[in-house]
């Protein structure tokens, strides 16, 4: 899908990608007194007026992005500009269709799928461990796929915590958060059946990753809303 090539936000404001907020602030305001759509709407045709109106909400766009240290963080590593305020590659600015595809695609289903697949592995290793929990064999097989498991939601949290979503995915990134917190909880309980091989540790386990599994159902539900 080709998408419209437009100003980044900085062109927008007329900075520099490496401003404080301070001067973005006060760029922003110089902009607004003097292209505000009410100056002198009497005198203008419709074509020009929707014109004022479409630059006026180009400039709030990009205002409350670059004013919002996450927002602006994304913002930047999606159209190429590296921490010393330098573009990298494009210089186009994105859509927010763009940017939740860019998110969904190498954040969040990544880290979905990642944890879906060692979580759903969970009844395989339950099944062959019931054999017999006392065998040092089978013990020892099931830690390494609890090691596997701390590993995986390790690296998804990191990847959530290290790129933030776009606003209209917030929603779903913090239920996906619920989900692997849950799994993490269920880590637990199998590393308490490892030091002390209780039974019991393995059924909440069971449990609590089912809830895990329902949380993160309810995650993709919610990138589709």
């Amino acid at each position: 899908m080709a998408y419209k090539r437009t100003k980044t936000h900085y062109q927008i404001l007329g900075v520099d990608p490496d401003v404080a907020s301070g001067e973005i602030k006060r760029a922003y305001r110089k902009l607004v007194k003097s292209h505000h759509p009410d100056l002198e709407h009497h005198k203008k045709s419709d074509s020009e007026k929707e014109k004022a109106n479409e630059h006026m909400r180009a400039l709030i766009d990009a205002y409350e992005t670059l004013m919002d240290k996450e927002r602006r963080a994304y913002y930047d590593r999606s159209i190429g500009i590296s921490k010393r305020g330098k573009f990298t590659f494009d210089n186009s600015a994105i859509s927010e269709d763009q940017a939740r595809e860019m998110y969904l695609g190498k954040v969040f289903h990544p880290v979905r799928r990642d944890v879906g697949r060692v979580l759903s592995a969970y009844k395989k290793q339950l099944r062959e461990l019931s054999l017999d929990i006392y065998d040092d064999e089978l013990v020892e097989n099931f830690a390494g796929y609890v090691d596997l498991l701390e590993q995986i939601l390790r690296k998804a949290s990191n990847s959530l915590s290290r790129e933030p979503s776009p606003r209209s995915l917030d929603a779903a990134v913090r239920m996906m958060r619920y989900s692997i917190a849950q799994a993490a909880d269920a880590l637990e309980e199998m590393r308490f059946f490892c030091k002390n091989f209780d039974y019991s540790h393995l059924t909440m386990a069971e449990s609590l990753i089912r809830i895990s599994q329902d949380l993160s159902r309810q995650s993709l539900r919610l990138t589709r809303a």
